[in-house]
């Protein structure tokens, strides 16, 4: 027998597992758990490089696996199939980061001509400059635009993150735009130099 032919008996033995799972035996969901999380979480961080959204993407898979385990027809296994429900949950995690990085990247654009910089770095768009002048941003007005930008949340979502007025998010955006600007244009001396100047 070939080594890629998985025996019947193992495909039937996940059936069952699934099966009974789905029934509402606690003891097999946690053996398929015990079974595959290892294997999950490596294909995971092999997919994103990135051990805390592997973790993030584990959970999501396991909560979108335990809702349509009721489709597994032990055609392949169990693992094979959760592997799967991962893959798109990476996929649907690199859009997002892409997604964010375009955003960021226009954000970048806007607040300085970044492409005559000579700025080379790892995402289109983005140099160190503007890293360095999102870190010299105060906590909050770093929170308020990244939530905004990258996002896409309502200033009431961003006001009830930060614990302030709706009006007082708005501020804390627009002085966050206002400083990247300025700071930006000034030159890297500046971005790369002194503080934040107690900005709020």
């Amino acid at each position: 027998m070939s080594e890629n032919v998985i025996p019947q008996a193992d495909l039937q033995a996940d059936l069952r597992l699934a099966q009974a799972a789905v029934s509402g035996d606690e003891g097999a969901w946690r053996s398929i758990y015990d079974q595959t999380h290892a294997r999950l979480f490596n294909f995971l961080c092999y997919q994103t490089g990135d051990r805390d959204a592997a973790r993030d993407l584990l959970q999501e898979t396991y909560v979108v696996a335990f809702s349509r385990l009721d489709t597994f027809r032990g055609q392949g296994t169990l693992l094979g199939w959760l592997r799967k429900v991962a893959l798109r949950k990476c996929l649907d995690w690199r859009r997002q980061v892409a997604l964010r990085v375009r955003k960021l990247a226009v954000l970048a654009r806007e607040v300085t001509p970044l492409a005559s910089s000579g700025a080379e770095e790892s995402f289109p768009g983005l140099g160190d400059g503007i890293q360095a002048a999102l870190d010299r941003l105060s906590s909050r007005q770093r929170a308020a635009i990244l939530l905004r930008e990258l996002e896409d949340q309502s200033f009431a979502m961003i006001a009830d993150s930060l614990g302030c007025s709706e009006a007082t998010a708005r501020v804390h955006h627009h002085r966050a735009c206002r400083n990247l600007r300025r700071w930006l244009e000034e030159g890297d001396d500046l971005v790369f130099g002194g503080d934040a100047g107690g900005l709020s």
